[in-house]
């Protein structure tokens, strides 16, 4: 589909019918106000439904309908009410202009994104074949390949001779940086970048019986596909060596998560033009985002500065001093069209408090231990996760059941505080 919206709430016809009216809309979560007499063209009249009404403040506030509730007069306004109703049924008794209070689900993706745990990926670095890591290839990014065969250790076979995964641009670690205490990369990591899902991971399924260490493969395989079907960090030693890798998973337990995010920024077009031509933009594959309209992410590196054809940087950038994912609703990438692009925005790594961080540090597997996958957009978990890895698969079954999935992946340990915000001016950057 080519619009922001999901496809559970398509976009409909606008009446005409009915008394003109301008709408004040007072939102929760900024303390802006919103004000309103057409929208499309179409003016806004008291035969408009509450759905009419949420998704003009889709486009115009930048809040996904599935995270509005519209307040009135003490009474939730119901998707198929028309605003006549709130007065009665005469178009005469509704006033010229009326104001309503927008609610806003602060717990919900895309108002707010994790926080995640990283999850050790036990693939040894020699598995990888890297290209020379020179400059060109530090700054732009690269792709790295692996022997399918190699993987049969780890329980798991590929109907493919080759697997092949995309990397970000990389970005180097230095020894006071926050995002060193989060990740917890090896010892002899120097720099970092993001793995992006390989080409054809549902092409990779477990074999049980192709385990070397069975008490160390059930979630370690299960690790491993996430990394390739979900994607990860991997870290780099000096020599341009993979050093270690991550994936990310849901907090178990009490964890607050060692990957925290701010509130959700809004994302401009000319910014998605620029990388464009760079093939960041991967698809989504955890179904969770992709069931609320989401089609596009990248990881953003540290301080990155977004350049122009002519090299030099554009005059507004966004805040990412620790990085950050980027998502966007629609599947033209060049789309400038601010229905489809409302809803495009980006989430800033933040440092994680030492306190939350205390205790969360090792990603080594615990034994028995059961790793909570992100879901993909199949409906699996990562799908032919074994043994101890089925057992989170049928304890979450539930959720998915009863629609509150989407809630219990993307809580945070304080709620998002404001709108999306204003993007800063082009500075200097790592």
């Amino acid at each position: 589909m080519g619009s922001a919206f999901s496809e559970d709430a398509p976009t409909q016809a606008f009446p005409t019918t009915g008394k003109a009216i301008s709408v004040r809309i007072q939102c929760s979560h900024d303390g802006k106000c919103i004000a309103f007499s057409e929208y499309k063209g179409y003016p806004v009249t008291s035969d408009w439904t509450t759905a009419h009404l949420q998704e003009a403040i889709e486009v115009l506030a930048g809040v996904h309908r599935g995270c509005q509730r519209l307040m009135f007069s003490g009474r939730l306004m119901e998707a198929g009410a028309k605003v006549i109703s709130l007065y009665g049924s005469n178009a005469k008794s509704v006033p010229d202009r009326i104001r309503i209070f927008l609610i806003v689900d602060r717990y919900r993706f895309p108002q707010i994104l994790g926080p995640f745990n990283h999850t050790f990926v036990p693939l040894e670095g020699t598995m990888f074949e890297m290209p020379e890591m020179n400059a060109e290839v530090r700054r732009s990014g690269f792709y790295w390949d692996m022997d399918a065969n190699a993987l049969e250790g780890h329980g798991l076979f590929a109907r493919t001779r080759r697997i092949t995964g995309q990397a970000s641009p990389a970005h180097p670690f230095t020894a006071d940086s926050p995002l060193r205490k989060a990740l917890a990369p090896p010892k002899n990591a120097t720099e970092f970048v993001w793995s992006y899902p390989v080409a054809g991971w549902e092409s990779v399924e477990s074999d049980a019986y192709a385990l070397e260490r069975w008490e160390a493969g059930l979630d370690g395989g299960a690790a491993v596909k996430s990394f390739f079907s979900v994607g990860g960090f991997l870290y780099l030693d000096g020599e341009g060596k993979v050093a270690g890798a991550t994936t990310l998973s849901r907090p178990q337990g009490g964890d607050v998560g060692t990957v925290h995010f701010a509130e959700p920024r809004k994302w401009l077009p000319e910014w998605t033009a620029a990388l464009v031509e760079q093939g960041r933009f991967q698809k989504i594959t955890w179904r969770a985002l992709k069931e609320v309209g989401a089609r596009m992410y990248l990881w953003l590196r540290p301080h990155e500065v977004i350049e122009a054809a002519d090299g030099n940087p554009l005059p507004f950038q966004p805040e990412v001093p620790y990085g950050g994912f980027v998502y966007l609703f629609h599947d033209n990438l060049l789309s400038t069209d601010e229905v489809e692009v409302a809803l495009d925005r980006y989430f800033a790594v933040v440092p994680t408090p030492t306190t939350a961080l205390e205790g969360q540090l090792d990603v080594t597997f615990p034994s028995g231990a059961a790793f909570r996958a992100l879901t993909l957009v199949d409906g699996d978990r990562i799908p032919g996760a074994i043994g101890a890895a089925s057992a989170y698969a049928e304890s979450f079954l539930q959720d998915d059941d009863d629609g509150e999935e989407l809630a219990s992946s993307f809580m945070m340990s304080t709620p998002a505080s404001g709108t999306m915000g204003t993007p800063s001016t082009a500075t200097a950057g790592g």
